[in-house]
């Protein structure tokens, strides 16, 4: 372990931005009194402001630092994946008019459109922790790499010792600052994000004098196969299994990004359709500047790095985006630099904070409103919308207290695979769930648990047995072999098995006679609550009986 010649005053830089950063988070929220507030923010964004928020939420690390570091090292492939990233903002788009008019601030409140009871709050509880749990390990142990390659620090002691600071700051602000606070963070995180980004890709050109050809030239030339570099399939291998494979994974990142829980948390905080629907253009036109910005980056790596360097004493190739922005400037000891080095830390810090936060919250609003408040505060007493809010914050603390420790424990193992993990079970649990929701008034109670329960356990249990956890030299247990799925993504097998899941429970569901079940919700009402965001007038709003509004229909607290 031994530490760089990084000068002292980029360091500080670093970390008075850093604070600058917490102090917003939390300033920005002070005058947050309720749940609802706690897990959306403000409702009356302009659509601009509300695009650029989701955007910053939907920056993550994986997109950063993955999308870069394939493309480096992968080349067309590399491309592919960047796309498929891009292209999951069209699911989004497709989900975001019926989820806003829904008025719904957690997932379980969505799912509890067509069904009513405690089953389709639990089911959502669970399918948001199995996502949002393993997601939350990646961005930690994230910051703490990033953290102390900024100290110039590359032992696991410190890795650890900076993921628990990190990540004690970022939850401590979660929980004083909300949804409201956040908002902040991830415009800033964006605007933050694209300009470090820009100046790097300005950098990417003048170092080829303009020239994109010599660029990609070069850049085929540091790969490892130059003659496979720009050929589908040429880096990762196309044969029968890869193929599955490396689709699969494309299909996870296509519909599984699109419905990670903090990315969903935005679209809950839009304040009207047209608004909902304009953001979502505002991120994608967003999103898509940085995939190509990515896309320039990760050739420039290549050919100015090697892909040989790239994973030097690495198993993975996240690390060409840091070693680039040295790079670009002149390398390390040069002050130019350490200032892009610092720059592009602190944009990775503010993805982190930004993913971090909406994460929590997000499994904050699992545990309190849809788990403890609704099925047990209401169930047996009647709460105030203060001590809701003390159980939200008290769950953001918790559940960020548990993502720091297994960050922990999982730091210097190889646990990449955790995001890929994240991604495919919303791919095979809850998009399936939402557009069964959403499109499909014949959903039932048991297609809802069928989908959910049957997506999340199929794809965890398949992971579990896949080359990801063992039987090869980058799985989290290298010395083990127990890997009887043959492929490290599930996702072919899971996504198209969950959705069948879904329509045959739904069938089981209408089928069954003699046995009790919750009774569903209206379809008539459903429906004339997801096209004009109201039921229909025969439904008069009482407190009890047959006229008691949708369970969809959410009032603030």
């Amino acid at each position: 372990m031994a530490a760089s010649n990084s000068p002292n005053h980029v360091l500080i830089g670093f970390m008075l931005f850093m604070m600058l950063t917490l102090f917003l988070t939390v300033f920005s929220s002070l005058d947050e009194h309720s749940a609802r507030e706690f897990y959306t923010g403000d409702r009356t964004l302009p659509p601009w402001k509300s695009g650029m928020a989701l955007a910053g939420s939907f920056t993550s690390t994986a997109l950063l630092l993955t999308v870069t570091g394939v493309v480096a090292t992968a080349g067309f492939d590399g491309i592919t994946t960047a796309t498929s990233m891009f292209l999951s903002l069209a699911v989004l788009l497709l989900l975001a008019r019926p989820i806003q008019l829904s008025g719904a601030c957690t997932l379980g409140e969505l799912l509890s459109l067509r069904v009513s009871g405690t089953a389709p709050r639990f089911a959502a509880a669970v399918a948001t922790l199995a996502v949002a749990g393993p997601f939350l390990v990646v961005q930690l142990m994230a910051a703490g790499n990033i953290t102390a390659s900024l100290l110039g620090f590359t032992g696991i002691g410190v890795q650890k010792i900076c993921t628990v600071l990190v990540g004690c700051l970022v939850v401590a602000c979660g929980v004083l600052s909300g949804a409201k606070g956040l908002t902040s963070v991830q415009v800033l995180a964006v605007t933050v994000i694209g300009t470090a980004i820009f100046v790097m890709c300005i950098y990417a050109i003048q170092a080829f004098h303009g020239d994109v050809d010599t660029l990609i030239g070069a850049a085929a030339q540091g790969s490892n196969d130059p003659s496979q570099y720009l050929s589908p399939g040429g880096t990762i291998g196309f044969g029968s299994s890869s193929r599955l494979d490396f689709v699969g994974g494309q299909l996870a990142l296509v519909l599984g990004s699109a419905c990670m829980p903090h990315v969903l948390s935005r679209v809950y905080a839009m304040k009207d359709p047209a608004t909902a629907r304009r953001s979502v253009r505002y991120a994608a036109a967003i999103v898509a500047f940085l995939c190509a910005a990515l896309i320039l980056l990760g050739f420039t790596a290549a050919a100015r790095i090697g892909t040989r360097e790239i994973f030097s004493g690495q198993v993975h190739s996240d690390g060409a985006l840091m070693l680039l922005a040295r790079s670009l400037t002149g390398g390390t000891g040069n002050g130019l630099g350490d200032l892009m080095f610092a720059a592009v830390a602190c944009a990775l810090f503010l993805s982190i904070l930004s993913v971090v936060g909406g994460t929590t919250l997000a499994a904050a609003g699992a545990l309190a409103r849809d788990s403890y408040h609704y099925i047990y505060i209401a169930r047996h007493k009647r709460s105030g919308p203060s001590h809701e809010l003390f159980t939200a914050r008290v769950a953001v603390a918790l559940f960020g207290a548990l993502g720091i420790a297994l960050a922990v424990v999982v730091q210097g193992h190889s646990a990449g695979f955790l995001a890929e993990l994240a991604t495919t079970v919303a791919a095979s649990a809850v998009t399936p769930a939402l557009l069964y929701t959403l499109y499909w008034r014949r959903f039932n109670r048991t297609g809802l648990l069928w989908t959910v329960y049957g997506g999340t356990t199929l794809t965890i249990g398949l992971y579990l047995f896949s080359t990801a956890v063992s039987g090869s030299p980058t799985a989290l247990i290298p010395t083990a072999d127990f890997a009887w799925f043959g492929q490290s993504s599930p996702a072919m097998v899971s996504v198209p098995a969950a959705f069948l899941l879904g329509w045959a429970g739904s069938l089981v569901g209408r089928r069954r006679s003699g046995q009790t079940q919750a009774p569903e919700e209206d379809p008539l009402a459903v429906e004339a609550l997801l096209l004009t965001g109201r039921p229909p007038a025969s439904r008069a709003v009482t407190p009890q009986g047959p006229s008691a509004p949708l369970r969809g229909t959410h009032r603030p607290l």
